[in-house]
């Protein structure tokens, strides 16, 4: 295949995509428009209801739009931007095993396969933003406990508390309650937090705190409950991770000892494997999909060694 060739076969769908994006979103902004135009002529009565709830609600999202706004991707337009930046991920690999391999059935399984890479990508993000949250809630709770007990009162000792935290995420995510809260309400103040950080933690201390508001106001003593279990959850979920480290170390393991014996098999044939494997186009396409194989097995073991 020639380079011309490959470099339209590579530019072609990335012109494609990006066509198809343009005109989605002029679609979409049509359509809002129509949507205003309505509401200012009073045609649709159920836009002008739709837009007060909007004012104290998010926007009911998609699997998608909610999983780029735990990434820290609340923008309008970052659905699209992903999609598209995930059908060009998988042709622009796609492309290049096709190069390698010159196999179609490859190409199409590549294209598939890795057009769900930003998707792990963004639960990557996810998962470290939710771990620095839950992280430094736990010291946010722990100080605000202790200066409750002091006789400091909840709105001003959670104030301090997040102010001195060293985590900026986490005094984003608080500063929506700390500023919005006298505005939309508690309820809503936090129901906004929660399209920011995927924390099961942080739905525990909003529970605890309309408990503790239906209880009278003062409640250190559940605070301090609650903190001693978030504690003993950690120390749980620390054992937990040294145990499952040792399964996946294994699996690592057992590709290392793998790689070894056809390395020893390939010496001992006078290189004979490593002919098929890496010179004849069966043998390609073979090694593709062992090595698809492999890491599948490996994405498998990821999830089944993962335990919330």
């Amino acid at each position: 295949m020639s380079t011309p060739m490959i470099v339209l076969l590579i530019i072609i769908p990335i012109l494609l995509v990006t066509v198809v994006f343009f005109m989605f979103s002029f679609y979409t902004n049509i359509s809002r428009r129509q949507s205003y135009i309505k509401l200012l002529k009073g045609e649709d009565d159920h836009l002008l209801e739709d837009n007060k709830k909007q004012a104290f609600n998010e926007k009911k999202k998609n699997w998608i739009q909610k999983q780029l706004s735990y990434a820290g991707f609340a923008h309008v337009s970052a659905e699209y931007v992903f999609l598209l930046v995930s059908i060009a991920t998988g042709f622009l690999i796609g492309f290049f095993v096709l190069f390698v391999v010159k196999s179609m059935l490859a190409f199409v399984f590549s294209v598939i396969g890795f057009s769900f890479l930003p998707l792990l990508v963004i639960k990557r993000i996810i998962a470290s933003r939710e771990n620095e949250f839950n992280l430094f809630l736990k010291e946010i709770i722990d100080k605000v406990t202790s200066m409750m007990k002091s006789g400091v009162g909840f709105e001003q000792g959670l104030k301090k508390a997040v102010y001195t935290s060293h985590s900026k995420f986490t005094r984003k995510v608080f500063d929506v309650y700390i500023n919005e809260k006298d505005l939309i309400g508690e309820d809503k103040a936090f129901e906004k937090m929660f399209t920011m950080v995927e924390s099961k933690e942080l739905r525990i201390f909003y529970l605890t705190i309309s408990i503790g508001r239906q209880s009278g106001g003062k409640f250190s003593n559940t605070l301090e409950k609650l903190r001693r279990t978030l504690h003993d959850q950690g120390e749980i979920k620390q054992e937990i991770t040294s145990s499952t480290r040792e399964i996946r170390i294994g699996s690592y393991m057992i590709i290392v000892v793998l790689v070894m014996l056809y390395w020893m098999l390939d010496n001992t044939l006078n290189g004979s494997i490593s002919e098929h494997f890496f010179e004849s186009g069966e043998g390609k396409v073979q090694m593709f999909f062992i090595v698809m194989w492999v890491v599948f097995g490996l994405f498998i073991n990821n999830l089944l060694t993962k335990i919330k």
